[in-house]
């Protein structure tokens, strides 16, 4: 996950009061467990309370934490819902972050997850699996922040419960979709459409492989944001054309076959979930509907 610390300056003075967090006073509680966002101003904070850790709870699949002059500390705990699930999450700063860094809680031991100077591109995704259904992000101000001057430390976040799991398998999200994730994935997936792969860049920095596709039909794109036209200058043909992102490690190649692309948007991204061959989904397709375990109309 990142660098480990064994204790930083905020953290070390709350450590003790935070095992004990219900019946000491040292650690404000909040409960926003009804809300995705939470957006405050450390400006509130009396003089007296600059070293406070602050613990809010949310239990959202995604949302936005936006920390205006950032003092003290934040311990954020997330939860994917009431059902307790394990989840993995990820994290993206926003372009203006700054004033604080943002760690992950582990047994008294804070692991580095994003820092301004970590050495990493700025719109990586951070990323962690929960424990027990949840995670704790601590983020830490500056210990030295100038109180005039406007800080703000904001990222957005998107937690994704494992599919049928407790334990998280980092290719997963690299294997094949079973025809029961076929199925389900076109029924729930935000963009859905034919098409063909044009060109595939694979960005070390990021983290991810970016395709782009031509777009031969289109059965679902919600958002409405999936798509861009493209206007050859030969012909003065206009071609619908995607982009998606799928992760580095799995390698993703060229192809001059048609796919069926299916995914979701993620942290302002459309992610590729499943890309089966057409003629394989064509398959899957006539099998559920001869058995009658279609979950939506398949077109």
């Amino acid at each position: 996950m990142g660098t480990s610390v064994t204790c930083s300056y905020y953290w070390c003075l709350e450590i003790t009061r935070l095992t004990i967090i219900v019946t000491l006073a040292g650690v404000t509680l909040q409960n926003n467990s009804d809300v995705c966002d939470w957006i405050e101003s450390g400006l509130k904070q009396e003089a007296s309370k600059s070293y406070e850790v602050k613990t809010i709870y949310l239990r959202c699949a995604q949302g936005r934490i936006e920390w205006k002059y950032p003092r003290g500390a934040l311990r954020v705990v997330l939860r994917h819902g009431t059902s307790g699930r394990e989840f993995q999450g990820c994290l993206q700063a926003d372009d203006r972050f700054s004033g604080a860094s943002i760690y992950i809680e582990g047994h008294r031991k804070l692991h580095l997850l994003f820092s301004k100077i970590d050495g990493k591109h700025p719109k990586l995704f951070r990323c962690f699996t929960s424990q027990n259904g949840e995670i704790a992000l601590y983020v830490e101000a500056e210990q030295f922040n100038n109180r005039l001057q406007k800080e703000i430390a904001a990222f957005n976040y998107d937690l994704q419960p494992f599919s049928g799991k407790t334990i998280y398998n980092k290719l997963d999200e690299c294997r094949p979709c079973t025809e029961e994730e076929l199925v389900g994935f076109y029924c729930g997936s935000s963009f859905v459409f034919e098409g063909l792969i044009n060109t595939i860049v694979h960005r070390n920095d990021l983290q991810w492989s970016e395709l782009t596709v031509q777009v031969t039909r289109m059965y679902r794109d919600s958002q409405k944001s999936v798509l861009s036209k493209v206007t050859h200058n030969t012909d003065s043909t206009v071609i619908q054309q995607a982009r998606l992102y799928r992760p580095l490690k799995c390698g993703s190649k060229p192809s001059y076959e048609e796919f069926l692309f299916m995914g979701r948007w993620k942290l302002g991204n459309p992610i590729l979930h499943c890309a089966p061959r057409l003629a394989e989904w064509r398959k899957v397709r006539r099998k559920v509907l001869e058995e009658g375990k279609n979950q939506c109309i398949l077109e």
